[in-house]
């Protein structure tokens, strides 16, 4: 069998690192892939193995004759878009094509279906009061292919659950002593590694998204400097000016190879991201490695509503109220800084997934600072992390593997 992959990330690999797992996962079964990708991913897809188109939105509405030639020349058996919203999304936005074309080759559409979309309106809040309409045609696909951490494993008509990674990041004793050594970290030093995705430090057509991708890095900071002095950071891709603040404790690396990001990430002694949907942190649940997730449930338009967080909170620094003065109007966000705080409810509700890492709100100092010492020196929380994460992965081990998974879903559009 053949499959031809649209992974059309323009600002953040998540989505092709998704997409490539699953293919990876396939070959073992004789499967080959073909992936079409922007720019951006290029350096994902190089030595790969995976042969690969790259399109560049300069190219318009000629993109799709480049499209027509690899459908040609591949001869795929279905087409597998990782994932779906971000397909929905590139095409008519940066090439001004309507992505349907695709129907007019017949074949299969596979969609890797990050966010359940059943379970949701079909409508993301971004930003301030803003929400984007998603179209709903996933729902007339008859598989959706959902990548497991982040949504929830149970299985449902049409939904195939497969793993998203299938390997684990841990390097060897020897290669973790080596990266400190050339980090200049003592061994009891704790590493902290934070990826900043293009999309996070993107310029929008949003004076509220660019204000808070520009000041939530600053509070962020506020906190990382109240750690002992053997915390050490890493800071890889777009990374806030702002973090330089922290250059005498931390590594700033651009966006780098995936090998050296795996070495990187199988040597951390924690996760730390405000993205709850971040691929980084479910590699990092899968290879046993601590997480802390940053969120904020608040929308606080005005200074009066400061108020308000703060007796929800039962209290609120004083660093953290100037803060927020100088940052208003604040909204809820699960994805700094898009939003998608309310988007995620259905991904977030009774999902195991959710108890396998730590949790805090942002604006909640005293909770911040609890979870970055807990995680990172209480071995009474890390234990207890410990023990979620293994349940977790015990689950995962029961489950089907990706091949029989992925067969069961091309036997329901009768290509097996």
């Amino acid at each position: 069998m053949r499959l031809l992959f649209f992974a059309m990330s323009s600002a953040g690999y998540g989505e092709t690192l998704i997409g490539m797992s699953l293919a990876r996962q396939l070959r073992v079964a004789g499967i080959e892939s073909f992936f079409i990708v922007e720019p951006t991913s290029e350096r994902l897809l190089r030595g790969s193995g995976f042969p690969y188109l790259v399109l560049n939105n300069s190219m318009g509405s000629f993109a799709t004759l480049l499209v027509d030639e690899t459908v040609r020349d591949f001869r795929p058996d279905a087409i597998v878009l990782s994932d779906y919203f971000t397909y929905c999304g590139v095409f008519p936005k940066r090439y001004g094509i309507d992505p349907w074309f695709i129907e007019r080759y017949g074949l299969p559409i596979m969609p890797i279906d990050i966010w359940e979309w059943a379970n949701t309106e079909f409508a993301v809040d971004v930003f301030q009061g803003k929400s984007m309409g998603v179209t709903r045609r996933i729902m007339d696909m008859p598989t959706h292919l959902r990548p497991v951490p982040i949504c929830h494993l149970d299985e449902e008509p049409g939904t195939y659950p497969f793993r998203l990674w299938e390997g684990n990041e841990r390097v060897s004793r020897r290669t973790r002593h080596h990266l400190r050594e050339t980090f200049g970290m003592a061994p009891e030093d704790r590493m902290v590694l934070l990826a900043v995705a293009g999309w996070q430090q993107d310029r929008y057509a949003d004076e509220n998204g660019d204000r808070i991708a520009d000041q939530v890095p600053e509070l962020l900071v506020h906190y990382l400097r109240q750690l002992p002095p053997s915390a050490r950071f890493v800071l890889v891709g777009s990374v806030p000016p702002v973090l330089a603040d922290l250059a005498d404790r931390a590594h700033v690396i651009p966006a780098c190879s995936p090998h050296r990001f795996n070495v990187l990430l199988g040597s951390v002694d924690l996760v730390l991201t405000l993205n709850l949907g971040a691929t980084t942190l479910a590699r990092a649940v899968l290879s046993d490695i601590p997480g802390l997730v940053l969120t904020n449930r608040f929308d606080v338009p005005e200074k009066p509503d400061i108020d308000r967080v703060e007796a929800e909170l039962s209290g609120l620094s004083e660093d953290v109220r100037s803060w927020l003065s100088r940052t208003l109007p604040m909204y809820p966000f699960r994805m700094w800084p898009l939003g998608f705080h309310s988007f995620l409810d259905p991904i977030v509700a009774k999902n195991p997934y959710i108890s396998t890492f730590a949790h805090a709100e942002l604006l909640d100092e005293p909770a911040v600072l609890s979870a970055l010492h807990g995680v990172l020196y209480d071995r009474g929380v890390q234990d207890d992390l410990a023990r979620e994460r293994a349940a977790y992965l015990e689950t995962l081990t029961d489950h089907p593997g990706t091949p029989e998974v992925f067969a069961s879903a091309a036997r329901r559009l009768g290509l097996v």
